[in-house]
């Protein structure tokens, strides 16, 4: 069974564990295999997680869904670069993208408003640059703003 097929089961599953840990993984994943494998299926995923709580304490758990959602339907859509959706979801942590390759660090520096650390970077497929500015709160999150 391909990594495809498991997340569409997690996702059409009606389980919550299964649905949020899924939600995740595709939300955040710049592989075209597994996009474009899911992609024709965004309207049964939106179905089969709509009536299920995902639950959350300070932020609903039902963004991961959502997140992956969107991303799945600009792939299908040919939108453009799937950078363009960082600033649409806190949870894209661009040390694990420079790590992944999808960004290039291009310094390391402190915020404009001198509370957290900026990181410069530039989306290594279509040369967008990007400030993603770590912005912890009860849980880290990353602000993202073009450059």
């Amino acid at each position: 069974m391909s990594a495809a097929d498991v997340l569409l089961q997690d996702l059409l599953s009606g389980d919550a564990t299964r649905i949020h840990a899924s939600a995740s993984r595709v939300a955040v994943t710049f592989d075209h295999a597994l996009l474009g494998a899911l992609a024709p299926h965004a309207d049964r995923i939106e179905r089969a997680c709509a009536g299920v709580t995902l639950g959350g304490a300070l932020l609903a758990n039902q963004v991961h869904p959502q997140a992956a959602l969107q991303r799945l339907r600009y792939w299908q859509a040919q939108a453009g670069c799937l950078c363009a959706l960082t600033p649409t979801y806190l949870f894209f942590d661009p040390r694990r993208l420079i790590e992944q390759g999808q960004m290039r660090l291009l310094s390391v520096g402190e915020a404009e408003d001198g509370l957290a650390e900026c990181h410069h970077v530039a989306c290594t497929q279509c040369g967008q640059h990007w400030e993603a500015t770590d912005r912890e709160y009860h849980y880290p999150w990353w602000e993202w703003k073009a450059a």
